[in-house]
């Protein structure tokens, strides 16, 4: 007898209004694979709310991936692929306008915010609004605060590193210096220690390259120690040791896998000189509500958590920490915690502690006049520039 394999979509068995229930309600698009009314496999990926045929497109990419791996065909299941009704479709469009006016009209920057671990209210600190300044990672050493981050222009939109020191009495960043700066984006400047050693793996997802840099004088000078991993694009990439092995978790982009929706883990014998290999053929999380890294592991009254990104309403949406129960023999972990923006901001995706610091950034609002200009004139240019494209090539057809 031939298996019965089955999907529904956010709850749904019309694929199209699984999308658009996953739209209206600001969530994700929820895929759940059955077979003889068993669940096989779930997934979940982030609705594009400015176009239905993108998120179309992802969702039915992702459920051939999903199909791939499960060794079946995507005509081999059933559902609804019946196109939605006019209604529908014209609650999407008014979608679509309110987006675009939330991300036309209101200008926001990425701070980085901190407090002692005691405390309830952040510590902003609010940088020039001609940048900005998130995913920092902090080191306690000889009674200072370190913190490593991506700084980046918003005209020419290319991330670097820094380090300065927190100097917590006045609520700023002092000694500030730019410690990494390439031809391509740097993000997610993950610092560790190791053998008394300072190394970093920041993102270099522009490069196709996971690498190791090695500080060489504390906190400033850095070198390229050796590539990771080569020919892959992979985001927020976050080192943990156990019993003497290494594992990387990491987000790897490509065909339907955001970066946001899909963990994979790499192991080694040794950071410097052994290779690092998938550990698992499949990624072991394939959910946009915590895939993504947003941050280094966390050992909390004998419990290991990890710190990873919510991503199902928006890109930095806010933080999830999960207590990881097994690594080895099959993934598995539990949610624990959600940290949401607080104090009128809209957006947090990283959070990291050292001592009895906690730190993190945050999405904010910023209304000056540089960042009026620089957002909304900058968006209504683009705007023009696909309401111009759209006319010639509807003029063409």
């Amino acid at each position: 007898m031939l298996a019965n394999y089955t999907l529904t979509v956010t709850g749904c068995n019309s694929l199209l209004e699984g999308i658009h229930k996953a739209s209206v309600s600001d969530g994700c698009v929820e895929l759940i694979f059955t077979k003889d009314g068993e669940t096989i496999r779930k997934a979940s990926l982030a609705a594009d709310r400015r176009s239905l045929s993108r998120s179309l497109q992802m969702t039915h990419e992702k459920i051939e991936r999903i199909c791939s791996r499960l060794g079946i065909k995507e005509s081999d299941l059933e559902y609804d692929r019946s196109p939605l009704s006019k209604a529908d479709k014209l609650i999407y469009k008014l979608l679509f306008l309110k987006k675009m006016l939330f991300e036309t009209f209101i200008p926001t920057q990425w701070v980085i915010v901190y407090k002692k671990a005691h405390e309830i209210k952040w510590h902003k600190i609010i940088p020039d609004s001609t940048l900005f300044q998130a995913d920092p990672f902090v080191v306690f050493k000889d009674d200072k605060y370190y913190v490593f981050y991506e700084e980046l222009k918003f005209e020419d939109y290319r991330g670097y590193l820094c380090a300065a020191e927190l100097d917590i009495e006045n609520n700023r960043l002092i000694n500030d210096k730019v410690i990494l700066d390439f031809d391509y984006h740097l993000s997610f400047p993950n610092v560790f220690l190791e053998n008394g050693t300072y190394y970093m793996i920041p993102e270099s997802e522009e490069n196709n390259s996971v690498d190791l840099f090695e500080c060489t004088s504390f906190p400033y000078k850095w070198k390229k120690k050796k590539t990771l991993i080569e020919k892959v694009g992979a985001v927020d990439t976050t080192p943990l040791k156990i019993n003497d092995i290494w594992y990387l978790f990491t987000s790897e982009g490509q065909t339907a896998a955001d970066y946001n929706d899909e963990l994979t883990i790499y192991k080694s014998a040794d950071l410097l000189n052994s290779p690092f290999q998938k550990l698992y053929d499949e990624p072991v999380i394939t959910d946009v509500t915590k895939a993504r890294m947003a941050g280094n592991f966390i050992q909390k009254n004998g419990e290991l958590i990890r710190v990873s990104q919510d991503c199902a309403k928006r890109y930095g949406h806010q933080v999830q920490l999960n207590k990881v129960i097994q690594i080895e023999n099959g993934y598995i972990e539990e949610p624990l915690e959600t940290i949401t923006p607080t104090q009128g901001a809209i957006g947090i995706h990283t959070y990291n502690q050292d001592h009895d610091l906690i730190i993190a950034d945050m999405e904010i609002a910023r209304f000056d006049i540089y960042s009026l200009k620089r957002f909304v004139g900058g968006n209504l240019r683009r705007i023009f520039e696909i309401i111009k494209d759209t006319v010639i090539r509807n003029k063409g057809s």
